[in-house]
């Protein structure tokens, strides 16, 4: 896929920023294009060169209007975790990879609601942490609010979930 520069963009590790240019490099194989994304919420810049963005699992960020959709995730009922930690964290740690917007909400709303019902690791909570903060990190990118207050509202629409639920 090709971007633009203005574009907001998602890397899968790094999570959401916005192409501000695309550098061109003289190396000793030949010239090289990079886009040159800001990751403002984190204060680092990335670099990735344009050949690879896919490889790399680079893409476009959600549409605000996909935003009320991440919402019903949060709100929806849980998929049991597996108990044994190190197949839960296996599954978790794979949805958090792939930076997928569904697949965070999803991620976070199931460890939110196992930690209710059973004792969280310090990989589960480690792995609850870093996909609540890149869900946020992106619906805030979207939808011009800022980070903590977009992670308020994640954990808020969790909490309610819990709260109207017979577990």
């Amino acid at each position: 896929m090709q971007f633009s520069v203005g574009d907001k963009v998602v890397h899968p590790r790094y999570g959401p920023g916005a192409i501000t240019r695309i550098e061109r490099k003289e190396l000793t194989d030949g010239v090289k294009c990079y886009y040159v994304i800001v990751m403002s919420n984190q204060g680092l810049t990335l670099q990735i060169p344009v050949g690879r963005a896919d490889e790399v699992g680079l893409r476009l960020a959600m549409a605000q209007s996909r935003l009320p959709r991440v919402l019903v995730i949060l709100q929806g009922r849980p998929h049991p975790l597996p108990q044994d930690h190190r197949e839960r964290q296996e599954r978790i740690g794979a949805q958090i990879r792939t930076g997928r917007v569904s697949l965070l909400a999803r991620a976070v709303r199931d460890l939110t609601w196992h930690q209710k019902l059973a004792h969280l690791t310090k990989i589960d909570t480690d792995n609850l942490r870093q996909g609540r903060d890149l869900l946020a990190a992106e619906m805030a990118l979207v939808s011009g609010d800022g980070v903590s207050d977009t992670v308020k509202l994640i954990e808020a629409t969790i909490a309610d979930a819990l709260a109207s639920s017979p577990h």
